[in-house]
């Protein structure tokens, strides 16, 4: 029997990755798996970006906890 509430592309997706081997993550299909790893990134910006764009989400309000959680804002320094 089958589960009208999901897609039968989905279904055959998830035969698919039943069938292969586990990734590194444990995952056996990576659409399950993070798109980033966790924690601050500088988003591949330069400096001067980065430091741009940590001032334009500052001006909008965002706590110092906010930036640090999103943003590596020790690259963004002068």
């Amino acid at each position: 029997m089958t589960d009208p509430g999901i897609p039968a592309a989905l279904r055959a997706r998830r035969r698919a990755a039943d069938r292969l081997p586990p990734l590194a993550c444990g995952h056996r299909d990576p659409l399950y798996c993070l798109a980033a790893p966790p924690g601050p990134s500088t988003y591949g910006l330069s400096r001067a970006l980065l430091a741009a764009e940590v001032a334009r989400c500052r001006a909008r309000g965002w706590s110092v906890a906010d930036l640090a959680a999103r943003f590596d804002t020790r690259q963004a320094a002068p």
